[in-house]
């Protein structure tokens, strides 16, 4: 079952659902919350990736992100104002400003999802990995890419770049089963520093 707006509402007022800093007037919809973009942007460095006679393998099964990301992650640098652009064809990682929180034994997950708006510029948010499950915590990492034909300017902590649907579980899972991204605060996988 999908919440609408009332049972979100009525969840993030029970602390079934919990989201740092606390949604805004315009950010839940009949059944969807959407969240903002982050300040934190990342890409595969091309001085690496891209160099002639250098082919990278990836073998799925031996691969750590932590590592991977730690070799080949580097910082793609804010415009004087704070906006960030996407070109077309860049692929980025980014992360939500809001921190997110579904206790497990409130028995809700959710979905991560463009929005039309961006999706209709050719943005895409999210490849393949929508699923926020029951027990998790931490900023959501968001993998983005511009398959239009035009520049994308995009302003952090204001631009809403991404929706929450969340979906009520049958039961309260026996466990957690978290995978190594519980607790992020960062597209790395990891928590920033105290």
């Amino acid at each position: 079952m999908i919440l609408s707006n009332v049972d979100i509402k009525k969840a993030l007022q029970n602390k079934e659902i919990i989201v740092e800093p606390a949604p805004v007037e315009g950010q839940i919809y009949s059944s969807a919350l959407d969240l903002r973009l982050g300040n934190e942007f990342k890409e595969y460095n091309p001085k690496l990736v891209k160099q002639k006679g250098i082919n990278i393998e990836v073998v799925y099964s031996d691969y750590d992100f932590k590592e991977f990301a730690q070799a080949y992650l580097v910082d793609v640098p804010q415009e004087r104002d704070g906006a960030i652009i996407i070109k077309p064809g860049v692929f980025m990682l980014a992360k939500t400003y809001e921190k997110i929180t579904l206790p497990l034994e409130s028995k809700i997950a959710a979905r991560v999802e463009g929005r039309s708006s961006v999706a209709r510029l050719g943005l895409v948010v999210h490849l393949s990995a929508p699923t926020i499950h029951a027990g998790f915590m931490g900023t959501i990492t968001l993998e983005i890419i511009n398959h239009g034909f035009a520049k994308i300017k995009l302003y952090p902590q204001k631009d809403k770049i991404c929706q929450l649907i969340f979906e009520q579980l049958s039961s309260k899972p026996e466990s957690a089963n978290i995978s190594q991204f519980q607790g992020q605060t960062t597209v790395m996988g990891t928590q920033e520093p105290s």
